[in-house]
């Protein structure tokens, strides 16, 4: 009988990585919703393509037990930019509104509810994909039983990609992160020990305890930095170790994909404007444009009865637009007029236009007067400012 399959997300990872990757969006209220909608987006595509996948959302919550054995764990990271966190809370009203169940535990991190539920279910009805990039987690990754899924790669890690990621086995992850160290955790590790080294040693010694334990058989510049260094290396081993014993006995059965369809689901993605998730059935009717058509004044008599209407007309603005083919569009009240002034003369009108009190609105208006000009005395030289002449 198939495994079930049991997404477990680490929220603030998802979170971080949604926000740095979707380019700034903003509500028509300037509200920041850059990693609100890359977590809905990534929740409706995990939806469609694992249908009857449960999922359950694990986060932190306060300081870990970690920084306790050291003051400086995590001590590098840069403080949550403020356009993050006023996200945060839109992202958890989303996993809510889906009744995506979220889990955390004072004291420890959402690595360690991860952990314990890895090691706890790898072997029974669940196959479990773990929806984080923390490297830390590599250590649980069982070939069909525990994968790491990548969000921004899609692609899911298997034993094969630790050791091509690493150059060990998921066995010796938290060894080898105890000797290499974890810069995005400020784990120390063992000073000067590089990957390669690392890798040298527990494919001959195992574990970081055996490295130890036949330090006789290492060059006397080896034993003295790992006797100096010992205490870090331990340390770092302690802090790199994920917890796995916690109570996580109760796992969502029921597949997550209907919540993202739930009416309070929509109503979230519908005040965040993010129209595009919403499934069409759901999507309020929007209202059709009505069709604007455009009038040609392609004769002398056109137009003059165009400049009697705008002279007459209670109406004293004239939207314009020119290009450089010589045609003029022009918005009057509901109506728009197109004038190609390379079949009609249009001086007389452009002189009319000039000359009265109507106001003249464009998006490059300087421009167009310039051009109005050109058309108007086609034998006077004109220049666009900022050019020089040829001859």
């Amino acid at each position: 009988m198939p495994k079930k399959t049991l997404f477990v997300i680490d929220a603030y990872n998802l979170i971080y990585r949604m926000f740095y990757a979707i380019p700034e969006m903003t509500t028509r209220s300037g509200d920041p919703v850059n990693a609100i909608f890359g977590v809905a987006k990534f929740l409706r595509s995990l939806a469609i393509d694992n249908p009857d996948a449960a999922l359950i959302v694990t986060t932190d919550v306060g300081k870990s037990f970690r920084a306790n054995i050291y003051t400086k764990y995590k001590g590098t990271r840069d403080r949550m930019p403020d356009n993050l966190r006023s996200q945060i809370d839109g992202v958890f009203a989303l996993f809510a509104a889906a009744d995506i169940e979220t889990l955390s535990r004072e004291w420890y991190e959402a690595d360690d509810i991860i952990g314990s539920i890895a090691h706890q279910h790898e072997n029974n009805e669940y196959q479990i994909v773990i929806v984080s990039s923390d490297k830390d987690l590599c250590q649980f990754v069982r070939d069909w039983h525990v994968h790491i899924f990548d969000a921004m790669k899609q692609k899911f890690l298997k034993e094969k990609d630790v050791i091509e990621k690493f150059g060990v086995p998921y066995q010796q992850v938290c060894d080898y992160l105890a000797i290499v160290g974890d810069s995005s955790d400020n784990i120390p590790g063992i000073a000067g020990f590089w990957p390669k080294k690392a890798v040298d040693l527990l494919s001959k010694y195992d574990t970081l305890q055996w490295i130890y334990d036949h330090l006789e058989e290492l060059t006397p510049k080896m034993q003295e930095v790992l006797i100096a260094q010992k205490e870090n290396a331990f340390l770092s081993q302690k802090l790199a170790s994920i917890i796995t014993d916690l109570d996580v006995s109760r796992l969502p059965e029921c597949p997550f994909a209907p919540g993202v369809s739930f009416p309070a689901y929509i109503a979230l993605l519908q005040q965040y404007e993010f129209r595009s998730l919403i499934p069409q059935s759901l999507l309020a009717p929007q209202k059709e444009t009505p069709k604007v058509e455009t009038i040609n004044i392609d004769t002398i008599g056109r137009l003059e009865v165009l400049k009697s209407q705008i002279e007459s007309s209670t109406i004293k603005q004239v939207i314009i637009s020119t290009d450089a083919h010589g045609k003029i569009c022009i918005g009057h009240g509901s109506e728009i007029y197109v004038i190609d002034s390379t079949l009609v003369d249009c001086s007389g009108f452009i002189t009319s236009l000039l000359d009265s009190d109507i106001e003249l609105v464009g998006y490059e208006l300087k421009w167009d007067i310039k051009r109005l000009y050109a058309i108007q005395k086609p034998l006077q030289s004109w220049v666009p400012e900022g050019q020089g002449r040829l001859f």
